[in-house]
């Protein structure tokens, strides 16, 4: 004699249709972006009557912005897998580097940006996708500082030169999303760590334009 299950509330049925709607309202924002993800098209992909969908999420902002908030915690969660599996002795500045340019690289990001470009004209989109930036942009330069450790943690100039990774390779990978070639911007990631080991006194300012990659265990000075 086989073993029922047993039922599932309505508040269980009515979370799990709700997570459905999120998870392909993400997958469709990754695979075809913004102008893509509509309602029916969303509808669709969950095989769900359009008015489930909009019972969920009564505005199509709504649906993107919510969906966003999943795939942004999925980029959190795997930046702080990253950071964790880093070895140790391991340089943590140059670590954040590669760390960030590979978030900022990423699927989860290009999707992002698609959002923000689609939220200059969308006042609806524009109001709803602030907070949720704040949030992400908040959470993670704290990680990021988090991530560096000592002695860089207690060096008053941590958090500028986060800001500055942040905002390069943010730039480069909005030209990398265009261009589809990474061989030029990986050359100015790699420059990069070598300004960045300047700024911390690793190296002296007369190597900043060697091209030759940093050791991986440089240490601050």
């Amino acid at each position: 004699m086989t073993e029922q299950r047993p039922r599932r509330t309505q508040a269980q049925r009515r979370a799990a249709t709700r997570a459905r709607i999120l998870a392909c309202t993400a997958e469709c924002l990754l695979e075809s972006g913004y102008a893509a993800t509509t309602v029916s098209a969303v509808q669709e992909r969950a095989g769900l009557a359009r008015g489930t969908v909009q019972h969920h999420f009564p505005t199509r902002a709504e649906l993107l912005v919510a969906a966003t908030t999943q795939v942004v915690d999925q980029r959190l969660e795997k930046f702080r897998r990253e950071a964790e599996m880093l070895p140790p002795g391991r340089d943590r500045l140059q670590s954040v580097v590669d760390l960030a340019w590979r978030d900022l690289n990423s699927p989860a990001f290009f999707t992002a940006l698609d959002l923000w470009v689609a939220a200059r004209t969308d006042a609806e989109l524009r109001d709803r996708l602030v907070h949720e930036e704040q949030r992400v942009f908040t959470e993670m330069r704290r990680l990021y500082l988090q991530v560096l450790g000592e002695p860089y943690a207690a060096d008053p100039r941590a958090e500028l030169l986060v800001e500055f990774t942040i905002d390069l390779l943010t730039g480069l990978s909005m030209t990398a999303m265009l261009t589809g070639t990474l061989g030029e911007r990986e050359a100015v990631v790699r420059r990069w760590k070598r300004a960045l080991a300047v700024l911390v006194g690793q190296l002296p300012g007369d190597e900043l334009l060697d091209g030759s990659p940093l050791p991986l265990t440089a240490s601050a000075g």
